[in-house]
């Protein structure tokens, strides 16, 4: 295995395995240690982390015809950042691959930022050195490609068809888009201040996206990035376009309700986790949906 990223300047590494806080004095928790910030695959190759990082890259054997082709497909001004969390099973299975695929194309390895992300309340999808900013990584692994510092596509969580397939589309200056097909569109309405405004119908916005959405959970990932980041707002009526496209979801308008307790919005909160609680057939979830309407408080006289 090329060891990629060692002894290059631009993979300086910020090896962070996270010491969990203890959940009582003297106690300490048993969550596996993370690697966290910008990293090189030289660490991935340890352990614990080697566990399952040097089987998927042994393993992993990209299509000989796909790959030859990609050989020779132009790499001039390229760069890319591969968002991933040791955390994430298919971090865990596309990473290697990935790496693998870039090796055997003879990628150069200086023109390749690994960053590891977090998980968990307050640091969802981040990075310690925040590298994420601006780039509106919901999901990972996440391979943002660029050609003379310009984004010209990204691969996000799995293939569209295969790694070799999706990276020659890409590199081909092909049609390529990627799974989550209206986070795209999110990004365009963060720009351009439609999430901010209240006057903006969720409605609207709903049949923008209508046809781009394979699930509710594609929106309510991003909402919760947003909402972690501190944009309350933004992160509402994301959750509001999520509940007009899925109006009988109990799991959306829970979502929405969390939204609005953040914003402060208790009445409005009040009447989410109430339609939450009434679409609701799950008799394990009772619980935490009553929860929440008790968080949203009495109902305003």
């Amino acid at each position: 295995m090329r060891r990629f990223g060692t002894g290059s300047i631009l993979f300086l590494c910020l090896l962070a395995l996270t010491l969990p806080a203890a959940r009582a004095a003297g106690e300490e928790s048993d969550e596996p240690p993370k690697l966290l910030g910008k990293c090189t695959v030289r660490q991935l190759d340890e352990e614990p982390f080697s566990e399952w990082f040097r089987g998927g890259y042994r393993d992993y054997t990209p299509n000989p015809k796909v790959l030859q082709a990609l050989g020779g497909a132009d790499q001039r001004g390229v760069e890319m950042m591969l968002f991933f969390g040791t955390w994430c099973g298919d971090s865990r299975r596309e990473l290697p691959r990935i790496l693998k695929l870039l090796d055997e194309i003879g990628f150069p390895e200086g023109r390749v930022e690994l960053v590891a992300v977090d998980s968990g309340e307050g640091v969802h999808k981040r990075s310690p050195g925040g590298e994420e900013q601006g780039l509106d990584i919901y999901r990972v692994p996440t391979l943002v490609v660029r050609r003379d510092g310009k984004e010209i596509a990204r691969l996000v969580e799995f293939p569209v068809l295969s790694l070799e397939r999706d990276l020659l589309a890409i590199l081909s200056d092909a049609r390529y888009e990627p799974n989550y097909r209206s986070y795209p569109v999110i990004h365009r309405w963060l720009d351009e201040g439609l999430l901010a405004d209240e006057n903006v119908s969720a409605w609207g916005l709903a049949n923008q996206v209508r046809n781009r959405v394979a699930t509710e959970g594609e929106l309510a990932a991003a909402a919760r990035v947003l909402l972690e980041r501190g944009d309350v707002a933004e992160a509402v009526k994301l959750m509001q376009v999520n509940c007009a496209l899925y109006r009988e979801s109990a799991s959306c308008f829970a979502g929405l309700a969390e939204a609005q307790l953040s914003a402060g919005e208790m009445e409005a909160a009040r009447n989410a986790a109430q339609r939450a609680l009434r679409l609701n057939t799950d008799p394990d979830r009772v619980e935490d949906l009553v929860g929440l309407l008790e968080r949203s408080g009495p109902r305003a006289e």
